[in-house]
């Protein structure tokens, strides 16, 4: 019996030998070649001031980076401040951490972002509306708003019924009264006798001030009010609404907002200008230190009129004129004053 299991073990055994030396002179499977480590993506954090939600400046930036996103790859974060000073240091702190590229939204990171900016070095930080100069790793994107709401006046003079306009600013600061200057050129351009007031609500984010706003230009029977004041800018919609009068929106096309009273909207390109700069540094042909200008040309402003299942406020002949005068601005046939 001993034998007979010796034996076939033995054979076992010289059988699983051969099968493995059979094995063995199989040519060897091709081993595949690691994959090319792709380059990690591009982190971007946007950084603003108040908070996303006011359909008009913040949301704006944030369509740039989701555009961005979508279309580039690139990671994205947002941090909101709220409008909390004690949060602008540290939030801009957090986006230069975990970031490559800080955008940032708001005046009141002026001095700021400097201060961040020493800390970090090798980051690149790209900040919006406003102006910094001779800082290597703080570049700036400016709009020619005084170009974009000079057609907001023209339009608004063309289509008032009473001869007087109204503007409802956020904050009496520069980037709003150069809202202001260009405003007024445009509308005395098409008719020198119109007149044109304007209040300051003192807030972006209060829309009840809004539209207090507006109603004391309503009263004084005005009947088309230019909203430049972020989420304030709602309260007006709000206003000309109750009132039956009209106003115009600002940097996003805010007429599905309220269209039966919002004639157009004067765009700020925020969203393409980040959108573009982000492309920039990804080609490598971002020059870092330098302002960007975002007008006419650049179709940085423009007159928007919303979509077309909307109710038709505008003319066909007033749209054609604010065309051919976004084409003289162009052209240097329109020079539009700045506020000083």
């Amino acid at each position: 019996m001993k034998k007979k299991i010796f034996g076939f073990v033995s054979m076992f055994l010289i059988m699983a030998m051969v099968m493995v030396g059979c094995a063995g002179n199989q040519p060897a499977e091709q081993s595949e070649e690691p994959a090319a480590e792709e380059a990690s993506a591009l982190k971007v954090a946007l950084v603003v001031a108040g908070g996303l939600g006011d359909r008009s400046f913040y949301d704006s930036s944030n369509e740039g980076l989701k555009m961005a996103i979508e279309k580039l790859g690139v990671e994205g974060k947002v941090l909101e401040c709220k409008n909390d000073p004690t949060l602008y240091t540290d939030q801009l702190v957090q986006a230069s951490t975990a970031s490559d590229v800080v955008v940032v939204v708001g005046f009141e990171f002026y001095d700021v972002i400097q201060e961040v900016a020493a800390e970090f070095p090798d980051k690149k930080y790209v900040y919006i509306d406003n102006v910094i100069e001779n800082v290597e790793n703080i570049t700036c994107i400016d709009y020619k708003e005084n170009e974009g709401s000079f057609l907001a006046g023209a339009l608004a003079a063309m289509e008032s019924k009473t001869g007087k306009i109204g503007m409802v600013g956020g904050m009496d600061i520069p980037v709003i009264r150069n809202f202001q200057v260009g405003y007024e050129a445009g509308a005395k351009y098409i008719n020198p006798d119109i007149q044109v007031e304007t209040i300051f609500a003192g807030d972006f984010e209060d829309p009840a001030k809004g539209k207090e706003s507006a109603l004391a230009l309503y009263a004084k029977d005005i009947d088309i009010v230019f909203q430049v004041a972020g989420k304030t800018g709602e309260g007006v919609f709000e206003a000309a609404k109750d009132t039956g009068k009209f106003a115009i929106g600002v940097d996003s096309d805010q007429r599905y907002i309220n269209p039966d009273a919002i004639i157009a909207s004067m765009i700020k390109g925020v969203d393409i200008s980040i959108y573009e700069t982000i492309e920039k540094i990804q080609k490598g042909e971002f020059e870092s230190g330098n302002v960007y200008e975002y007008g006419a040309k650049e179709n940085g402003v423009r007159i928007a009129y919303g979509t077309e299942d909307m109710p038709k406020l505008v003319s066909d002949e007033t749209m054609n004129q604010i065309q051919e005068l976004t084409a003289m601005i162009i052209q240097g046939d329109i020079e539009v004053p700045e506020a000083n």
